[in-house]
């Protein structure tokens, strides 16, 4: 009889096997979290566009706020960024950088980039401002409890009314406004009192700031001791009531176009104020009448000098003969012709003497824009020694003029110590055989020093 017991049969199944677990791996070390701090925030996170550290919370939950601990960030927002605010608020202070183009419909939220900004301490502000409609944009208020500023672009808005007590930017040594309106009366008399008050004050862009304040022009002064650099456009009819009535002792660099200011003290003042620069650059739309001839100060220093004028018209031959006498030791002279007047005769082929004065061919302005120099004159005006110094020349954008060519081959004749004479002519498919003939006359001509290098080139008509 069969008997049942406890132990199974060889042939039964066995029980299963416990399945060993596999120890969890060792967990990995974040090896950018692991280096020293100042490599990873100076050199790495500083270093990224802003829109991506900031996304450096996703990477994990230690990454979450480890952005916000990099000082001295670098921001500068694309075009189509439309967030911004509440990431600043959370950055560490200070902001070295902050730059924006702030379209028309984000100019609300450009005033609350400012208060984030201004708690930050940011150092460096640009804000360009994209133009739409008649009005004009408007920085916010908080612009202003920006104290830290050591740099500040505006570009294409108003100028907003300072709070009362404002004490401006002491640590300011950039101010760049460009194509900024002065709205209110006494907007001039408050930006006199901006540029005052930055004692560091070392480049100052004034290119152009526009009144817009009807009635007389309420003028202001550039005051400041330390000024270096200084770019300022007043055109005709653009007085923005900026004057420059005491000297500015350290300037070393100028460019500047006073056109509505000439034949008044205020012009020669200007001058005289600023004869210390080592180099000027002076651009003029007066197409007809000398604007330098009346400077009688000496600008001991200067060795870079340049005029953009409407090269080729008599008047503007006698402006760098002026320039040359009131710059006895200049260096390098630098000439770009204006592209906006353009001279009828240097486009065609040259005229006899009977077309020109035939009325049925040209107006009496066309007429006076061709005015041909003396040659004589021109050459018991320019002594060798008024050139002694001279040793480079460029000139951007000739036209065959003859009154241009006239007097560069006066310079090839009497620079003795001249180095290099580059020039560029303004191309078209008229002017292809005058390049050569001018190549051909500039080679052949008398030159005075023997180791100048001349080289002439051609670009296309508005480069």
């Amino acid at each position: 009889m069969a008997t049942s017991g406890s132990s199974s049969s060889p042939s039964s199944p066995s029980s299963p096997k416990r399945q060993r677990v596999a120890p969890p791996p060792p967990r990995r070390t974040d090896m950018l979290m692991a280096l020293p701090p100042d490599i990873l925030d100076d050199r790495i996170l500083a270093l990224l566009p802003f829109d991506k550290l900031v996304r450096t919370s996703c990477l994990s939950r230690a990454w979450r706020r480890r952005w916000e601990s990099v000082r001295n960030l670098e921001i500068e927002l694309p075009r189509a960024y439309s967030g911004g605010g509440r990431a600043l608020w959370r950055c560490a202070r200070p902001v070295r950088f902050f730059s924006a183009r702030v379209a028309r419909r984000d100019v609300f939220r450009a005033a609350r980039w400012l208060r984030a900004l201004a708690r930050k301490g940011v150092q460096d502000l640009s804000l360009e401002f994209s133009l739409a409609g008649k009005q004009r944009p408007l920085p916010g208020p908080a612009l202003f409890s920006c104290a830290a500023l050591v740099q500040l672009d505006l570009e294409q808005c108003d100028m907003p009314a300072a709070p009362p007590g404002f004490l401006g930017f002491p640590n300011l040594e950039r101010l760049d406004l460009v194509y900024v309106t002065l709205p209110f009366a006494g907007a001039g008399t408050q930006l006199e009192h901006l540029i005052v008050a930055a004692e560091k004050l070392a480049v100052l862009n004034l290119s152009p700031v526009i009144t817009i304040n009807g009635g007389g022009v309420d003028t202001w002064a550039i005051r400041a001791p330390k000024l270096r650099k200084l770019y300022i456009t007043m055109e005709m009819g653009d007085d923005n009531g900026c004057r420059i009535p005491m000297p500015l002792p350290m300037l070393e660099e100028v460019t500047m176009s006073f056109d509505c200011l000439f034949g008044t003290q205020d012009f020669l003042d200007a001058f005289q104020n600023i004869s210390t620069v080592n180099k000027l650059f002076f651009k003029s739309d007066k197409f007809n009448i000398n604007m330098l001839e009346g400077i009688t100060c000496k600008f001991e220093n200067l060795r870079e000098g340049g005029l953009i004028i409407d090269f080729g018209q008599r008047s503007s031959v006698l402006s760098l003969v002026s320039l040359l006498k009131f710059a006895p030791h200049i260096e390098h002279l630098y000439i770009r012709t204006d592209h906006s007047i353009l001279d009828p005769v240097s486009s065609e082929d040259e005229m006899d003497e009977d077309s020109l004065n035939s009325e049925d061919e040209f107006d009496e302005d066309s007429l006076n824009s061709q005015d041909e120099i003396d040659e004589d004159s021109l050459n018991s005006e320019i002594s060798s020694d008024l050139l002694a110094s001279l040793k480079y020349v460029t000139l951007i954008n000739m036209k065959y003029n003859s009154n241009q060519m006239c007097f560069m081959k006066l310079l090839l004749s009497k620079a003795r110590s001249l180095q290099t004479f580059d020039v560029t002519f303004v191309y078209s498919y008229e002017s292809n055989g005058r390049y050569g003939n001018a190549c051909r006359e500039l080679t052949e001509c008398q030159k005075a020093s023997p180791q100048v290098v001349l080289t002439a080139k051609v670009t296309t008509h508005g480069m």
